[in-house]
């Protein structure tokens, strides 16, 4: 079922400006500066935000930025994180393609894929965010020890970005094509909780090499 469009999204995003960061692509600035901790992460396309909620309190001294290009999901995403706050979550309503804008080179420890959109077809390619363009963003970002961590019920996306990874500055630390039945330290997505039963979720970790 499609969710429905939000037309009051932006006022009620932009009403919260110690919460929410509505990046302007015309005018892009660096977002660390807003940072509560030193130690930050980033999940990209972070949906009605059951993740990022869930795992912000078990890293007290790391900060997340949550970055959804959908307004009317972002709105839902800071609807769930009223009911439990946690000030070391930033939501960030831009698109994923202006990272390398908003942070310093260096400065992230993890960045969290979670159930992104596979983009199937070949002509779309471009497009998927492990395509090699968007990982060496992801490798300017990160730290030297940084990881990235990504988690899908796609099975030819999670080999396409398995390759992809390991081509483009990424060693594979760990993997699981079973993530349900693993004994990985685990927060499920929305989705995840929803399908899992009855979906095999993949799930990788990658370390950046220098």
């Amino acid at each position: 079922m499609r969710l429905r469009t939000d037309k009051a999204a932006h006022e009620k995003l932009a009403a919260r400006p110690e919460r929410v960061v509505i990046l302007d692509p015309d005018a892009l600035t660096q977002l660390d500066h807003v940072a509560t901790q030193s130690s930050l992460a980033l999940e990209i396309g972070c949906g009605k935000g059951g993740f990022i909620k869930e795992l912000a309190p078990h890293f007290p001294k790391t900060h997340f930025f949550a970055f959804e290009k959908f307004e009317t999901i972002l709105v839902k995403a800071l609807l769930k994180y009223d009911q439990s706050p946690s000030p070391n979550i930033t939501y960030v309503s831009g698109d994923a393609t202006h990272l390398a804008a908003c942070f310093k080179p260096l400065s992230i420890e993890d960045i969290y894929l979670n159930f992104s959109d596979p983009w199937p077809k070949a002509r779309h390619e471009k497009r998927r965010l492990t395509y090699p363009t968007q990982l060496t963003h992801y490798h300017q970002l990160l730290k030297a020890d940084g990881t990235l961590h990504l988690k899908t019920d796609n099975r030819s996306f999670f080999y396409y970005s398995l390759i992809a990874l390991q081509a483009n500055g990424f060693a594979i630390t760990d993997f699981t094509t079973d993530l349900s039945h693993s004994d990985w330290f685990n927060v499920p997505t929305e989705f995840e909780a929803r399908y899992t039963p009855t979906t095999p979720i993949h799930a990788l970790k990658a370390r950046k090499q220098v």
